[in-house]
């Protein structure tokens, strides 16, 4: 019974370890607008940020709408997937961004990432789980 116990935390913490590192890959990589390489000048007051500021996470649930806000090193978004992530397995958690303009940033829009931020993070995910899994072996 100790081994069940030892295996089902174990699991939960790889889980939870998976999503958390996942996730906020996927916000990191989130390029923050910098006007410096746009072809066009900035807008009067423009602040960089508000793509990496509107992820946001759902647990159960997929979340209707991203937060407006600013988060030009995503500490706030990370922050809210970290609350928000269950702590065990076995509920479904989503993360949205539902920015008009994501899937053009995804699919090479910015020069700051070309490959996209989902994609790159989704081509990790089998190295972010075996690092989840030798961290909180049984």
């Amino acid at each position: 019974s100790k081994f069940a116990r030892d295996a089902a935390e174990a699991h939960d913490k790889i889980t939870r370890a998976a999503t958390l590192d996942f996730f906020s890959g996927t916000i990191k990589s989130t390029p923050v607008g910098n006007p410096d390489l746009w072809q066009m000048p900035a807008p009067p007051g423009y602040v960089g940020g508000r793509a990496r500021g509107a992820w946001t996470v759902g647990v159960g649930t997929e979340p209707a709408s991203s937060p407006e806000r600013i988060d030009a090193e995503g500490a706030a978004a990370i922050a809210e997937v970290e609350a928000k992530t269950p702590q065990g397995a076995g509920q479904e958690v989503f993360m949205i961004n539902s920015l008009p303009y994501i899937e053009k940033l995804e699919f090479g829009h910015s020069k700051q990432a070309p490959a996209g931020m989902i994609r790159i993070n989704l081509a990790r995910v089998q190295r972010i789980v075996k690092a989840a899994i030798a961290k909180f072996k049984v």
